[in-house]
């Protein structure tokens, strides 16, 4: 035997050694993945007690189980399912899909998207009525966004609320793309779209888009050029909507332990008045949880945090006189924001 084909056996042997140990050994083998993906996703939906909640894990596909108490503990669920990939994710094996067959109790939507736009391009969260329209759904998004989106769509597997589905989010989704800054929120029965366009023109396009959407949808629609808009407001109803919409385009925060506002809170804030100054009811509350329930301490820290919140909205256009700050340990999100002041508008 020649000292090269020595060689090149030997270099032969050890890639297959190598390549067995990766296949039997190595955390991404498969026999090892999909243990740790079930383990991860179990301990992570543990942890934030979502005890409505159970996942199975195949390979890199996890279906989630369950009926769910409300559509944040629905959307915080996937979040978490999503987020509990190991370090190595994707590419080193993380979870590749996850296929949503929870039921929401009554009242509840069945599926719901949340479309962002902004300096970091599109997102695209949330549920959708099945493979297909998830699939259909990113290949529109691809020829309007191409290349600049990222989605975290899960698909339930009954194609409950399917039909006009994929026509209205296609419509949401060109309307997006007309504007600088927006949101769209499409539900089983109900769309909505608020943003920021650059010229009259661009959010009369917008507008005219939605005008295609399927008429089993009741639809809303708040676009502002400079300090005017088009759409409207209609009741309270839709004002929490569009607070709640506008509330999406940023993320309120506050530095630890203290009252004192982040500054990646001003965009939040500023697309939240925005939306208050449009809205038929002229007063608010602002409801904020304690970080530790019936703790004398982090309810005062609440009530001082609320009353940063209000004044910024104060400074952004509202009428201080017209808002009220209220300590709600109950309630799911650190602040809410909504029209009225002797309950939830």
């Amino acid at each position: 035997m020649t000292p090269e084909r020595r060689t090149l056996l030997i270099g032969l042997a050890v890639f297959l050694v190598f390549a067995f140990a990766i296949t039997s050994w190595s955390p991404v083998a498969p026999r090892h993945l999909e243990a740790r993906l079930q383990e991860a996703a179990t301990e992570a939906l543990s942890s934030r007690e979502y005890r409505w909640a159970q996942v199975s894990v195949e390979g890199q596909v996890a279906t989630l189980e369950g009926r769910w108490p409300s559509e944040t503990a629905h959307d915080a669920a996937l979040a978490t399912l999503w987020s509990s990939e190991w370090s190595g994710g994707r590419l080193a094996g993380g979870l590749t899909r996850i296929i949503d067959n929870t039921e929401p109790q009554e009242g509840e939507a069945a599926s719901r998207i949340v479309a962002i736009i902004g300096e970091d391009g599109l997102s695209i969260t949330g549920v959708v009525p099945d493979d297909a329209a998830r699939t259909e759904l990113l290949e529109f998004a691809d020829l309007l966004f191409p290349g600049d989106f990222e989605a975290r769509l899960s698909a339930r597997s009954d194609a409950e609320g399917r039909e006009g589905w994929l026509a209205a989010a296609s419509q949401l989704l060109s309307a997006l793309s007309r504007l600088e800054e927006g949101v769209f929120v499409l539900e089983t029965e109900q769309a909505l779209l608020y943003g920021l366009a650059d010229s009259n023109a661009r959010a009369e396009t917008a507008m005219a888009t939605l005008a295609e959407i399927p008429q089993s949808y009741r639809n809303a629609v708040l676009i502002f050029t400079g300090d005017q808009h088009a759409g409207e407001i209609t009741d309270n109803a839709w004002c929490q909507e569009f607070l709640e919409a506008a509330g999406l385009m940023g993320r309120m925060r506050f530095n630890p332990g203290s009252s004192d506002l982040q500054s990646t809170s001003n965009d939040n804030l500023v697309h939240i008045s925005r939306v208050a100054r449009a809205c038929p009811e002229t007063e608010f509350t602002v409801s904020i949880r304690p970080v530790v329930s019936g703790n004398a301490p982090a309810e005062t820290l609440a009530e001082q945090r609320g009353q940063a919140v209000r004044a910024a909205l104060g400074e952004n256009g509202l009428d201080l006189e017209s808002i009220v700050v209220r300590v709600e340990p109950q309630q799911d999100q650190l602040v809410r924001i909504f029209p009225g002041i002797e309950g939830e508008g």
